[in-house]
């Protein structure tokens, strides 16, 4: 038997979304159970609905320019490869060339934030005294339409389904959650950054939502399938370990897997009056494969499958001292990707020429100060990564051609054919006024610093203004 549904204002963790720690909220009970010395099942919603404005002011993405030896006119010597902010087109200019090029960027969106609109559902029930199941279900939409095209479907998005069982030995979960690798630098950037806000705004001319400092200075983890088992806490230390179902990329060098993605995540949690500590640390591993044999020197193909390890660690650790709150993160790996595990970007591995992954590293520092009703936050981060001989040199082939693959002579010197991302820095600063316990109205700015590795820049100033209902 159930009896009627009532709203109770429980203070609870807000992993049901998302895995990670939040403040405070309050779950939505639909229907509670009265059968049983035990109980039945308890039904109950979370979720938030929020929108900003978001204003872009900067620079476009660059284009690089040489000289013709041969006329002595301008000619764009190469693109640049993947990252920095991209909205779209720009206002147009004369270029050196003579055509259309890119002028100022300025463009402006009313979109979701760092997350979008969210609405879940979850069961649970005691089996016995010291065992609970709970089964959960999250379906979520971004507020704006993809490409600015409003006659456009917003198309739900089923991003959680999972069981859990906890009791005495731990926890074991089995679903659709988020992973673990890098999932602690990812919280502090909720906690203390953009939780109710915006910060770098990814998928501007697509849909969000956004990225907080994702891709400037932290990796984030994923949602995806696997299976994940947590120990009980021993004196605040955990172990929780899982398997994932693998991450490919598509249509390129690298684009097989045969096996799951293991990760795991160290973490220990102290509190003493007003002093709470948190530390971790997570890594992954995954084997990808190429789509196709091996080939000589000569350019014929031999007997042999390239394969390469995808891997990475993370760690960091957060301190609250009552009203402040510092939190630091730091990743590092091989293939990882810029803004989240294997996530496609050229900068992954030289697919022109070698295909070898590049190195990645991150570090990611944040604070916050409570007064009253509001949080200040600032930020700060910086995602590098690490070039290869093949990206610098144009003999990186040891002669075998002049110049090497990947090089273009339209200038008359051998030049990289193409610019590949080197780092990407992120400053934010939030103020967030919490006007009621499930009303949040929040300003924010983010400025995104970018460099390529044959010294392109751009630099883009985000300034977002929204209110966040959650409950």
């Amino acid at each position: 038997m159930i009896r009627a549904p009532k709203v109770v204002t429980a203070v609870v963790v807000f992993g049901s979304l998302l895995c990670i720690g939040a403040p405070a909220r309050a779950d939505v009970i639909l229907a509670e159970p009265t059968d049983g010395p035990l109980g039945g099942w308890q039904f109950y919603s979370t979720g938030r609905v929020g929108a900003f404005v978001e204003v872009l002011r900067g620079d476009p993405i660059p284009q690089a320019y040489g000289t013709d030896p041969m006329t002595g006119a301008p000619i764009q010597i190469h693109p640049v490869g993947d990252g920095g902010i991209r909205p779209g087109p720009t206002d147009p200019l004369l270029s050196p060339d003579g055509g259309s090029g890119q002028g100022s960027l300025g463009a402006a969106r009313i979109r979701s934030g760092f997350l979008p609109n969210i609405l879940a559902f979850g069961l649970r029930r005691q089996v016995t005294p010291w065992t609970r199941l709970e089964a959960f279900f999250s379906i979520w939409a971004a507020s704006e339409t993809i490409n600015r095209r409003t006659f456009h479907a917003n198309n739900p998005d089923v991003r959680e389904a999972y069981s859990r069982i906890e009791g005495p030995a731990g926890s074991l979960l089995v679903g659709r959650a988020l992973s673990l690798f890098s999932r602690g630098g990812v919280e502090i950037d909720f906690l203390y950054g953009h939780g109710f806000a915006v910060g770098n705004p990814a998928g501007f001319d697509e849909q969000g939502p956004t990225a907080g400092h994702i891709g400037y200075g932290i990796i984030a983890p994923v949602f995806v399938a696997g299976i994940v088992y947590a120990t009980p806490k021993f004196h605040g230390l955990q172990l929780s370990a899982g398997y994932y179902d693998p991450a490919t990329t598509v249509g390129i060098y690298w684009g097989r897997t045969k096996y799951g993605r293991p990760e795991a995540e160290i973490a220990y949690d102290f509190a003493s009056g007003i002093f709470k500590l948190h530390m971790f640390a997570s890594g992954a591993w995954q084997k990808i494969y190429s789509l196709n044999l091996a080939v000589d020197a000569a350019g014929t193909s031999v007997n042999i499958q390239p394969e390469a390890d995808v891997v990475g660690g993370a760690g960091g650790a957060r301190v609250e001292i009552g009203r402040l709150h510092v939190g630091v993160a730091g990743h590092g790996g091989r293939g990882l990707g810029v803004g989240y595990f294997l996530d496609g970007s050229d900068a992954n591995f030289a697919k022109d020429t070698t295909h070898e992954l590049r190195t990645f590293t991150g570090l990611y520092a944040q604070a916050q100060v409570v007064v009253s009703k509001f949080d200040f936050n600032a930020g700060w981060g910086v995602t590098r990564i690490q070039a290869l001989d093949a990206d610098t040199n144009p003999n990186w082939c040891n002669g075998a051609m002049s110049p090497c693959a990947g090089f273009s002579t339209v200038t008359g010197v051998p030049l990289p054919s193409s610019s590949i991302l080197k780092s990407q820095m992120g400053w934010s600063g939030v103020v967030v006024y919490h006007m009621m316990p499930n009303v949040h109205i929040a300003a924010d700015y983010f400025l995104s610093q970018v460099e390529w590795q044959q010294g392109e820049k751009q630099v883009v100033h985000s300034y977002n203004l929204g209110t966040t209902v959650n409950w």
